[in-house]
């Protein structure tokens, strides 16, 4: 690289804003997909999301996470937080298709071994679930 380059020029436009898009599906569950990225400054918005896809009592709880673009420890707070809440309703919590920064985050701080994880949407609803709910 020569010194006229800029070093900054390659960074990534910035994450689109936090959406999240409640589904219903055939079976007795409820799809949450997060869009974008969660930090503090999203987290109350997020919790009450949460709460509310456990409070209408579905006997599966799916949070997509394949868009989402972050999740700080603020957003990891709020998905532990549903899965107790979740638990305790008897609601069955499954975080499907984390990126690699959650990933990363998950295995990190060892909560990849309390919330149930899978690969992909399609992995926990099947093959052939229509996706556009």
């Amino acid at each position: 690289m020569s010194t006229d380059e800029d070093p900054f020029a390659a960074v990534a436009p910035p994450a689109p804003a936090l959406r999240i898009t409640p589904r219903e599906t055939p079976i007795p569950s409820l799809i949450i997909r997060l869009e974008g990225e969660v930090t503090q400054d999203e987290r109350a918005v997020l919790e009450q999301a949460l709460e509310e896809a456990v409070a209408a009592g579905p006997a599966l709880l799916v949070v997509d996470l394949t868009p989402l673009v972050f999740c700080s420890s603020a957003c990891l707070n709020a998905l532990l937080r549903a899965r107790l809440a979740a638990e305790e309703a008897g609601v069955w919590l499954v975080l499907a298709g984390p990126g690699p920064q959650l990933r990363q985050l998950l295995d990190i701080t060892g909560t990849d071994r309390v919330f149930t994880v899978r690969p992909s949407l399609q992995a926990v609803i099947g093959p052939h679930h229509n996706r556009t709910g």
